[in-house]
């Protein structure tokens, strides 16, 4: 196997979001199969969630045109070796990927190692040779912020100007993302079975295949009521709809790049600075810790395995340290 390095295959900020793209064509095309020998598609088809597939899918396609390949279907998974991985490990590194982003990489080629092995297309040694290498040390600042209340305020008043049934659909979107800390594949994955009426609640199966109930502030109880009783209507099914043109009411289900487009569009007529819709999850999870509520409940609300996931989401540091500058005096 020969390494290949292709610097456009390794721009940071452009080389997953164009082989994202390639993945997704040649990934959906490829699990209609029903059976296979590759190791790379035994190891996403493994994974629990459809996104999880779409991400470490196109890891995997970016590792496959760096080592020479034009996709994860023809790379020859089976001939990887611990030495392979150190250096597509540096290549990343030299490409500066984050320690996190690169250990992404580095539990993609283990999980495929392992099918190889499965196969019967590594030996063992080998196999155990590839296990034993170490994750990257090191750390980034977290990316993201949360909204102001400014900016919240600005986002429903974009959605309140709207007369149409977006107005009142988005409002609700937005107050479930804000109000609830929603993920948006687990916002668009809501029926309305799920509501928990006497308890003001979802019931939401996060990652890991795990349920929870997501309780909702009354604001958000409200404009979510708002829109069964004026628009939706009270029968089984996808909570969120489709609005097609002309404010046709559809009953398919939205998706989560819907979720994105709607964001967009309200950011754009508030006039506030971009964010990504992450960051309405950020807001949700700074807005309770301000609140001073413990972060074991912040991570049992955000549907979080582990406590170090939820300390990501914590920059109460940060403002604690942005004060204590402003205090300095020379």
């Amino acid at each position: 196997m020969e390494f290949h390095h292709d610097d456009r295959d390794l721009t940071p900020e452009t080389s997953l979001v164009l082989s994202e793209k390639q993945a997704l064509l040649d990934l959906n095309a490829t699990f209609t199969t029903p059976s296979h020998t590759n190791p790379a598609i035994a190891y996403l088809m493994s994974l629990g969630s459809k996104r999880s597939r779409q991400t470490m899918g196109s890891f995997l396609t970016i590792v496959a045109k760096m080592i020479g390949f034009s996709s994860l279907k023809n790379c020859q998974w089976g001939a990887l070796r611990r030495h392979h991985i150190q250096a597509i490990i540096d290549m990343l590194s030299d490409a500066n990927k984050a320690p996190a982003t690169i250990n992404t990489y580095l539990a993609a080629l283990k999980g495929v190692a392992l099918e190889a092995w499965a196969m019967k297309q590594m030996d063992t040694e080998s196999y155990q040779h590839i296990r034993q290498v170490k994750s990257v040390r090191g750390s980034r600042l977290p990316k993201g912020r949360a909204l102001t209340s400014h900016e919240i305020r600005s986002l429903f008043k974009s959605c309140e100007k709207d007369n149409t049934s977006k107005g009142l659909r988005d409002a609700a979107i937005l107050s479930v993302l804000l109000g609830c800390g929603l993920r948006r594949s687990e916002i668009v994955a809501i029926n309305y079975e799920h509501i928990q009426f006497r308890d003001q609640a979802f019931l939401v199966r996060g990652k890991g295949n795990k349920e929870r109930m997501s309780y909702m502030p009354d604001d958000t109880w409200d404009r979510v009521q708002l829109w069964i009783d004026e628009i939706r209507g009270t029968q089984d099914g996808p909570l969120f709809t489709r609005i097609r043109r002309f404010d046709d009411v559809t009953t398919e289900r939205i998706t989560d790049q819907a979720i994105y487009y709607i964001l967009e569009t309200r950011q754009q007529e508030s006039g506030i600075d971009k964010f990504a819709p992450h960051d309405l999850r950020r807001t949700f999870a700074s807005a309770m810790l301000d609140n001073g509520e413990d972060i074991v409940t912040v991570k049992d609300a955000m549907g979080h395995a582990s406590i170090m996931t939820t300390q990501r989401y914590d920059r109460r540091g940060d403002d604690r340290l942005r004060k204590a500058a402003r205090h300095l005096r020379f």
